[in-house]
C-alpha cells in the first residue's frame, strides 16, 4: 500500500475512533506542505504523519494496535490541555521552549510565540512522562508564573535535554537524541559553545533539520564562501533525506550563522521558488549548485560586514 492509501486508510480509522471515544476531530491539510492533520477540539493540531510513517515500517497486523496508542495519546494530550498546571514549581520543570515550524508560528493560538529567523517561531512546551503539549495564548492566562519567566526557565530546560549521540555529520558536527527539544538548543547558543566546548572565535554556522537534530560548524573566515557551498550541500541532501523518511519530523531547510557577539539569523533563503531546485534534485552538476548557492545567499548585515566588508 502505497503512503497516499494508506494516509488516507489511517484517518479514516483515527477520526471514527476518536468520534467514538467522544472528542472533536477534523481532517485538515497544511497550506504549505499539504501535509495532512487533524484540528481536534477547534484548536488542537495533530500532525498524522508521524503516525503514518510509524505504520509504513511496521507489520500489517500490527496497525490497529498502533493507532489504538495514539488514540490513547491525543485522549491523554487533550485531558492534560483541559486541566492547566496550577503549581508554579511544577510549570518551572515541566516547560521547554520548542522552535515551532512556520505553519505553527502564524497559528493565532501561538500568537505570544517569540521571532526566530526563517519564519520560525520560539514557542513553549510542557513535558510530561507519555506526551508534549504546546502552550496556547488560552492556557497562558491560567498559569501562575508570567510569560518571561516560563521562557526563562523553558530554555534552561531545554538547554539540560539529554543529547544521545554526537559525532561528524559530512562538514557539521551533529548532536542527536531521543528529546523533541534538541533543535530548541539553537536558541540559546552561547549555552551550546559552552556545553560542548566549541571553538568559534568567527562564529558558528548550525542547521536544524529535523526537531532532534543540530548540526553546528565553527566559521572559517579564510574560506567562508566554500565553507558556505560545502555546508549548504550537505545540508540539502540530508533534508531531502529526512523529509523522505519522516515529513512530520523536519524543521528548517536554512543555514544559521550565529556571531560571537550573539547576533544571528539565516544566511540562506531556502523556500524561494527560485531555489527550490537544490531541495528536489540530489545531482546538480558543480555549475548549476553554485548558481543555485548564490541564489539562495541572504546574508544579513552582521554577517556580510564580518566576512565582505569591502562589499558592503
Amino acid at each position: 500500500m502505497d503512503r497516499q492509501a494508506l494516509t488516507e486508510r489511517t484517518l479514516s480509522f483515527l477520526l471514527r475512533r476518536l468520534h467514538d471515544a467522544g472528542v472533536s476531530a477534523t481532517r485538515r491539510t497544511d497550506e504549505h506542505t499539504g501535509d495532512a492533520f487533524l484540528e481536534v477540539d477547534g484548536w488542537r493540531r495533530i500532525n498524522v504523519e508521524n503516525l503514518v510513517s510509524e505504520l509504513t515500517q511496521a507489520d500489517p497486523a500490527q496497525h490497529e494496535a498502533i493507532i489504538e496508542r495514539w488514540v490513547a495519546f491525543i485522549i491523554e494530550s487533550g485531558r492534560i490541555a483541559d486541566q492547566p498546571i496550577t503549581d508554579a514549581d511544577e510549570l518551572r520543570q515541566r516547560v521547554r521552549t520548542r522552535i515551532l515550524t512556520p505553519d505553527l508560528a502564524a497559528d493565532p493560538h501561538f500568537s505570544y510565540a517569540r521571532p526566530f529567523p526563517g519564519d520560525l517561531a520560539l514557542g513553549l512546551c510542557l513535558d510530561f512522562p507519555n506526551t508534549v503539549t504546546t502552550v496556547t495564548d488560552q492556557h497562558l492566562e491560567k498559569y501562575p508564573i508570567g510569560l518571561d519567566e516560563l521562557y526563562h526557565y523553558g530554555q534552561i530546560n531545554t538547554d539540560g535535554e539529554p543529547i544521545d549521540e554526537q559525532g561528524p555529520c559530512g562538514p557539521f558536527t551533529g548532536i542527536g537524541g531521543e528529546s523533541l527539544f534538541i533543535a530548541s538548543k539553537a536558541a540559546h547558543v552561547a549555552n551550546l559553545v559552552s556545553t560542548f566546548r566549541i571553538d568559534a572565535p568567527h562564529g558558528l554556522f548550525f542547521a536544524i533539520p529535523e526537531r532532534s537534530i543540530l548540526l553546528y560548524a565553527p566559521a572559517d573566515p579564510g574560506s567562508v564562501t566554500q565553507q558556505y557551498l560545502r555546508l549548504l550541500d550537505y545540508l540539502r541532501i540530508d533534508f531531502m533525506r529526512r523529509f523522505r523518511a519522516n515529513p512530520a519530523h523536519t524543521l528548517s531547510k536554512d543555514l544559521f550563522y550565529c556571531g560571537p557577539d550573539g547576533e544571528f539569523g539565516t544566511i540562506t533563503r531556502s523556500d524561494h521558488p527560485d531555489v527550490q531546485e537544490l531541495f528536489t534534485t540530489v545531482n546538480l552538476d558543480a555549475d548549476r549548485l553554485v548558481e543555485l548557492a548564490v541564489k539562495n545567499m541572504n546574508f544579513f548585515d552582521g554577517f556580510r560586514s564580518r566576512f565582505y566588508p569591502t562589499n558592503m
